[in-house]
This record gives C-alpha cells, sequence and structure tokens, in this order.
C-alpha cells in the first residue's frame, strides 16, 4: 500500500511540474525607443561601455521595425568605426554617424508623438 502512495504521489508531482513548465512564458527582452536612444547617448557621451554596446545591438528589434533598421545602422557603423578603447567607442567618423542615427530616431518619436 505504501509503494502504491508513494508512486501515486511522485507521479503527481512530477505531473504538476511538467504542467507549470508548459505553461510558462520564456522571458523577453524588449527594448523601447526611449532606451535606445539613452543608449547611444551615452555610447557618444563617452559614457558606456563594451557590453552597454553590446546589449544596446545584439537583440533584433521584432516589435518595431524602424528601431530594427537602426539598430541594423548602428550595427554597419560597427563594422567600419568601432574602435572598443574607452571612453569612446567609435572614430569621430563614427561619432557623428551615430549621432545622425540618433537625431533621425528623436525626429521619428517626435513625428510618432504628433501624430498621435
Amino acid at each position: 500500500m505504501t509503494i502504491v502512495i508513494t508512486v501515486c504521489l511522485s507521479f503527481a508531482v512530477f505531473a504538476l511540474i511538467i504542467w507549470g513548465l508548459m505553461h510558462m512564458r520564456t522571458p523577453r527582452f524588449r527594448m523601447e525607443r526611449a532606451q535606445f536612444l539613452r543608449g547611444l547617448e551615452d555610447v557618444i557621451a563617452g559614457q558606456a561601455d563594451d557590453n552597454e554596446w553590446r546589449v544596446l545591438t545584439g537583440y533584433p528589434m521584432r516589435h518595431d521595425p524602424t528601431l530594427e533598421a537602426m539598430r541594423l545602422k548602428c550595427l554597419q557603423i560597427e563594422e567600419s568605426e568601432y574602435t572598443g578603447h574607452m571612453p569612446y567607442l567609435f572614430t569621430d567618423k563614427g561619432l557623428q554617424q551615430l549621432r545622425e542615427v540618433r537625431q533621425r530616431l528623436l525626429d521619428d518619436m517626435d513625428t510618432k508623438t504628433n501624430t498621435e
């Protein structure tokens, strides 16, 4: 009788764990425009390190096609202008290109705010 109870309780616990794992959502990282802008400004100001740059550009932005295009532009700039040295991670030309991306993002955010 003890064996039957142990097997039933073990099965119930195992089933509960499997059910819980099936209904858990995977964590998702979703960067918003204001966060991207803040990170870009930190890089331009020389206040970001390599880790912060990787977080800024390392995750696809499928929820916002405009932001994804800007992320991809930043990666293109990285290919030719990235130095990785502190405090400025980019050459002067790269910083200027990042300022242009920042300005496009600000313009787009203003346009979006004015249309809502």
